[in-house]
């Protein structure tokens, strides 16, 4: 068996996220029915991440074993089976040890908000029309770039070991229209960047002060997070190894 390295790119708008789940449509689930058609068989993905509902990737890794065959030729094979809103961007032979999770070292997501009426990007951007103090909102990011425990983030009854993460870049810049927030970790939890970004942007509007914000962190209480960012502007930008 060889063990081929994926890129992925996807609209999440359709799926219940990365990860297969019971009567639900997943990518996970829709790139192994391609793998199904091509090989005969059933093979199974391991992905880097798990993006949730409504979330969208650029650059999702994932690994597979599979019989001898030519990774360009599976590239092929598989977009022309998949449907338009997930794309293979690449696929590499790689070592038989490698691993898309248990490898990665850095995790890349971004959320982008929209101040104006858009009508492309509504689908990808959370369209905020009321006035927000970034200034403000980069203390905070600057903030969770100094926090360990994100246990305040995840969601409530999450199946971890434990809530802390090593941030790595956490910061807000404007690129065209949007207003972008990005955050780079170790690792993620469970709606955890939604709920940061819903959080500074309570932050930035004046619900909440970075007293308030410290103490959201302090207390690991998920239910202090007031609100929590819609999914479909973030992305999973990259994975670094």
């Amino acid at each position: 068996m060889h063990r081929i390295k994926l890129t992925i790119e996807y609209d999440g708008t359709a799926y219940c996220g990365w990860q297969f789940q019971k009567k639900q449509v997943s990518i996970q689930e829709e790139i192994e029915r391609a793998l199904s058609i091509i090989f005969k068989m059933d093979i199974r993905i391991v992905g880097a991440g798990r993006t949730d509902t409504g979330v969208h990737a650029r650059n999702q890794v994932a690994h597979l074993d599979i019989p001898e065959y030519d990774p360009g030729k599976l590239k092929q094979s598989l977009n022309g089976i998949l449907k338009p809103d997930i794309r293979i961007k690449n696929a590499q032979l790689c070592t038989t040890d490698f691993h898309a999770r248990f490898d990665a070292k850095k995790r890349y997501y971004r959320y982008q908000i929209c101040q104006v009426p858009t009508a492309i990007q509504r689908g990808f951007a959370w369209q905020i029309f009321f006035p927000i103090n970034v200034t403000l909102m980069q203390e905070g990011a600057d903030i969770i770039a100094a926090t360990n425990d994100f246990k305040s983030f995840c969601k409530i009854k999450s199946d971890v070991k434990n809530h802390f993460c090593e941030i790595f870049k956490s910061g807000w810049f404007i690129k065209d229209d949007l207003l972008i927030y990005e955050i780079a970790a170790n690792r993620f939890l469970h709606g955890m960047v939604r709920a940061i970004v819903g959080t500074l942007i309570d932050l930035g509007r004046g619900l909440i002060d970075l007293g308030s914000l410290k103490k959201i962190i302090e207390t690991r209480d998920r239910t202090q997070v007031l609100n929590t960012a819609p999914a479909h502007g973030l992305f999973l930008e990259k994975i670094v190894y």
